[in-house]
């Protein structure tokens, strides 16, 4: 049996250009927390109005390079893209409702803003679904070989249940904020090197 590898530097380059576009719409620019008072949050969004929905964008395009680099990846375990496909739909919930805060914030009528405001974390929370359900699956499916990769999948997962779990019981998520999202993007980055690595396989035809 001889050891094989696939490699796909078009998933690798996918894989780049994703982590390169969600840091630069996630890094410009700080957003209301959810228990921020309707004045302060309408005002906020009408202040910036134009560069929040110009964030949105360059995020969907990111959410669209995540479901291309899931698709290429079908190459390697079809389990995965499924996943993957479903975590790039999730991933979208978060920029629509900040979207339509920005369209529709009015300072003079701050009430359709808080509504808004306080979908945010629901969104986010679907959001931390997806991407567990994807660290789970690239444990199962991809996490053997190499093993490193399954435990960083699996240390996602825990982290974002234990976020979710926080959530559900109104207690305090503190670090976890940044340590889960931080934590998914370094799968995403063990993916992509390994796109351009190579994937470990095996052949028995040798």
């Amino acid at each position: 049996m001889t050891a094989q590898r696939i490699v796909d530097r078009t998933a690798g380059w996918l894989g780049v250009a994703f982590l390169v576009t969600l840091l630069a719409s996630e890094a410009a620019l700080s957003l209301p927390a959810e228990d921020a008072t309707a004045s302060a949050v309408a005002t906020f969004y009408a202040a910036h109005r134009s560069v929040i929905i110009m964030l949105q964008l360059v995020g969907f395009v990111a959410c669209a390079l995540l479901a291309l680099f899931a698709w290429r990846l079908r190459m390697i375990d079809r389990g995965v893209t499924a996943a993957g496909l479903i975590l790039a739909v999730t991933a979208l919930a978060p920029g629509l409702i900040t979207l339509l805060l920005a369209i529709t914030a009015d300072p003079q009528h701050p009430a359709t803003a808080s509504t808004y405001n306080r979908l945010e974390p629901r969104a986010d929370d679907l959001l931390f679904v997806g991407i567990t359900l994807f660290a789970i699956t690239v444990a199962l499916r991809l996490g053997r070989s190499p093993r490193w990769l399954g435990v960083v999948a699996v240390t996602v997962a825990l982290l974002c249940l234990l976020r979710l779990a926080l959530e559900a019981f109104g207690r305090p998520r503190d670090v976890l904020d940044s340590l889960a999202p931080l934590s998914f993007l370094l799968l995403i980055a063990a993916l992509t090197w390994l796109s351009f690595r190579g994937y470990p396989t095996s052949d028995s035809s040798g």
